[in-house]
């Protein structure tokens, strides 16, 4: 009952500590809460979409002439095999606002027993079954995001990769969900219209095309890429398709930027708990220092050591708990808020869940933690001693330091300012290390997004980084015009790089992987070895590397349909195509495996000056538009990667705003008990409160500046290796990271400006010292 008393009297004391810890606690436990749930919200959603359309395990894209009664058959007999659906589609290119993406989409007949409606708002699940009508077509969320277009708007069909004269009109007439291809990440596309538009492609098209959806029999061991794996080795069905989607790479895929940024906010989240056990260690120490007397007392009043740290293991305990329970009772609504964050990119309506399970569980865990390292934190208790407590022994802590700055009188409250962080470096530790770990932090997302905006940067992580475009049909076609384009774009600006290059799905020891056929290789960036620059080369990521235990000097089987050939492995490269599961060679090197007709059919400029991208590419169209289409991206990188990164900035500057406010005042009031006699001798001297006030607020950008160069140091060493761990998932293995004079100047700029602009506020308190009050004291 003691022990109840005694901590009610302690909270009742010291509640602006107890209300910093809530308030930290439940901005950690909101934040927490609402990441969980959004992330579980999405997968759950996908899932979900993905068992309502039957998707399969395999999804196979065909050239109707690959598949024979042989290869159904082989199929439908196999022992691992379910059932085999066969889906008539129409490879199409569609082009909005003359801007024509030549990924293939591949459009088939409407089924509303397997592809629902979205509403024309694209807020939820449409109660519609109605088929388009003629002249209207139903696309993706993801695919309207991705070639911005909406609503309403006439879609030109192409059905070749590059043709003259489009061979139909389609309106947008719905939008559906499709959760195989669906999100705006992935490239080939799923779009539908009614019977008799489709029979008038399927008229018009060069090759008729289909979709294999293979299924896996219940009670197969095999996961889904070792099912493909298998099934391509027995019946080569993977080698003969254009490419081929698995039900989890569908998940994976949709889900990949969702789970990227919730990734690294729960890191951010880690490093903000870290602060907040810093902040309670540092409140313990100075509540020792400062209540040494008392605590004295109570150990002469026959309270044992273990008595007095079980009292402050509840106190702060308690604190934590109220702040989780607050933030997770707000992390509910506010995820239901931003649940729908993510559906332009998924496409699909999100299914509002909360993480109960496990949001609770890392609550109980971080409490559980901090229990221990409170009673930890505590063991200096045992060195009280009840006789120089009783006597106000306690030891005189100011101005101890052997490092005391002078004191200028021509600049003293800076000078004062200063004395006052030397003299007491232990008492500004743990801010130093809080403001540190945040520098850190912004240090590290701001690097991210000056990366995003580097053009050498994303080259050397395997971005191939383009201003102009220029697509075609037949190889020849750009050959005869070849050089008068490079010319034409070299009265404007000079070329940097020519890419020149096709991607396909092969097989690389009979998995379906991504490949990326380069006409010039030597514009690659290869991490380590080098470009495949002869016909029997390849190079690979490290992901593949690591997957299919290959290495420099390995000899592989690349395959595709009949065609098959061994190659050497000369370098790892990096690429975010199919998130890092990739491989590259050579023009000559498809050529030697005897596939003639696999030419390459895109050219990317990148240039040094950008300015002229857009007059550029206008008269290129004006010249050959008949033949080639120039496309101009001004921007040059991805824009989602971007937006990405600066969702979660404004979310860790946002926070990182929060938590200097609640940490600098949690400290100004600890700090005022410890120099209250001093800030009353100042003030006898004839200091003003406002110069007081001006002064404390120097010593913490003193304090900010120091943590800033520690921070920085910090984000320098380690920055690149953490963001390398956290955007694996997007195929980035080595992350490269170059540091700017602006990369440092945002953060610590910001941190410095918080910190001393919060304590200058905070420090009004000066002008509540009574001079007279201390003389009586």
């Amino acid at each position: 009952m003691e022990i109840i008393t005694i901590l009610k009297a302690n909270i009742r004391h010291k509640k602006g500590s107890f209300i910093s810890i809530i308030l930290m606690m439940t901005i950690i436990s909101l934040a927490l809460t609402s990441f969980l749930s959004i992330r579980e919200s999405c997968k759950t959603s996908i899932n979900e979409a993905l068992a309502y359309a039957d998707a399969p395990n395999i999804t196979a894209y065909f050239y109707v002439k690959d598949i024979d009664e042989g290869l159904l058959s082989g199929l439908r007999s196999h022992n691992l095999v379910d059932r085999v659906e066969q889906v008539d589609t129409s490879s199409c290119y569609l082009e909005h606002n003359h801007k024509t993406n030549w990924n293939q989409c591949f459009v088939q007949r409407y089924d509303s027993s397997r592809i629902r409606r979205l509403r024309e708002d694209a807020g939820g699940y449409s109660e519609k079954t109605d088929m388009p009508k003629k002249g209207e077509i139903f696309v993706t969320q993801g695919h309207m995001e991705r070639d911005d277009f909406k609503i309403g708007d006439v879609l030109k069909v192409y059905n070749s990769y590059y043709a003259g004269e489009p061979v139909m009109e389609l309106r947008v007439a719905g939008i559906v969900v499709e959760p195989v291809n669906g999100a705006s990440v992935m490239g080939w596309k799923q779009a539908f219209v009614n019977d008799a538009d489709f029979e008038a492609l399927e008229e018009q098209a060069e090759e008729q095309t289909a979709i294999l959806k293979i299924y896996k029999k219940k009670g197969c061991s095999l996961n889904d890429r070792q099912f493909r794996r298998q099934l391509n080795l027995d019946t080569s069905v993977i080698d003969r398709a254009q490419g081929s989607m698995l039900r989890w790479e569908s998940l994976y895929y949709t889900d990949l930027f969702p789970e990227t940024i919730v990734s690294i906010l729960l890191v951010f989240l880690v490093f903000l708990t870290v602060i907040v056990l810093i902040m309670i260690r540092h409140s313990i120490a100075t509540s020792v220092e400062i209540d040494y007397v008392n605590l004295g007392v109570l150990k002469a009043m026959g309270f044992t050591k273990g008595n007095i740290r079980i009292i402050f293991v509840l106190q702060y305990l308690t604190a934590q708990v109220i702040g989780a329970a607050a933030g997770f009772l707000l992390g509910m609504p506010v995820a239901r808020l931003f649940g729908d964050l993510f559906q332009p990119i998924t496409g699909i309506p999100t299914k509002h869940s909360i993480a109960l399970f496990p949001s609770l569980a890392i609550l109980a865990g971080v409490l559980l933690l901090s229990g221990l390292f409170i009673f930890f934190s505590t063991r200096k208790i045992g060195e009280i001693s009840p006789i120089r407590a009783i006597a106000g022994g306690r030891r005189e802590i100011y101005f101890d330091s052997r490092l005391k700055a002078p004191i200028s009188k021509r600049l003293l409250s800076p000078s004062l300012a200063l004395r006052q962080v030397t003299s007491n470096k232990r008492r500004y530790v743990s801010t130093m290390v809080v403001a540190s770990i945040l520098v850190f932090f912004m240090l590290t997302i701001t690097a991210l997004g000056d990366v995003f905006n580097s053009k050498s940067t994303n080259e050397a992580m395997g971005f191939i980084y383009s201003e102009l475009q220029i697509s075609f049909q037949d190889q020849k076609d750009y050959r005869e015009r070849e050089e008068e384009i490079d010319r034409i774009i070299q009265t404007y600006t000079d070329i940097e790089k020519k890419y020149m290059l096709r991607n396909e799905y092969l097989s690389l020891n009979g998995e379906n992987i991504f490949c990326t056929i380069y006409e010039n290789p030597e514009v690659m960036s290869v991490a380590r070895g080098r470009a495949p620059l002869y016909d029997n080369e390849i190079a690979v990521t490290k992901f593949i590397s690591q997957e299919l235990g290959i290495t420099i000097g390995d000899t592989v089987t690349v395959s595709t349909k009949e065609h098959k050939a061994d190659f050497l492995v000369t370098g790892f490269f990096q690429t975010t195509n199919d998130v890092g599961r990739a491989f590259a060679m050579n023009s000559d090197g498809i050529k030697r495996m005897g596939v003639e007709d696999m030419e390459i059919g895109w050219v990317g400029y990148s240039i040094r000056d950008r300015e002229h991208v857009t007059e550029i590419a206008e008269e290129l169209n004006r010249r050959f538009g008949a033949v080639l289409e120039c496309t101009a991206d001004e921007d040059g990188t991805i824009d989602q990667l971007k937006m990405a990164v600066l969702a979660m900035k404004a979310v860790i500057y946002c926070l990182s705003v929060l938590f200097a406010l609640v940490v600098v005042t949690m400290v100004c009031k600890k700090f005022f008990l410890q120099e209250r006699t001093d800030l009353g001798i100042y003030k006898a001297l004839g200091f003003p409160a406002g110069r007081l006030r001006l002064q404390f607020a120097v010593r913490f950008l003193i304090i900010a500046l120091l943590s800033a160069v520690i921070g920085s140091a910090l984000g320098v060493a380690f920055s690149a290796k953490l963001l390398s761990l956290l955007l694996r998932s997007i195929g980035i293995s080595s992350m490269k990271v170059v540091f700017t004079a602006d990369t440092f100047l945002v953060p610590v700029s910001f941190l410095g400006i918080t910190f001393t602009l919060f304590a200058y506020l905070v420090s009004g308190k000066i002008r509540e010292v009574d001079i007279r009050a201390l003389i009586t004291e």
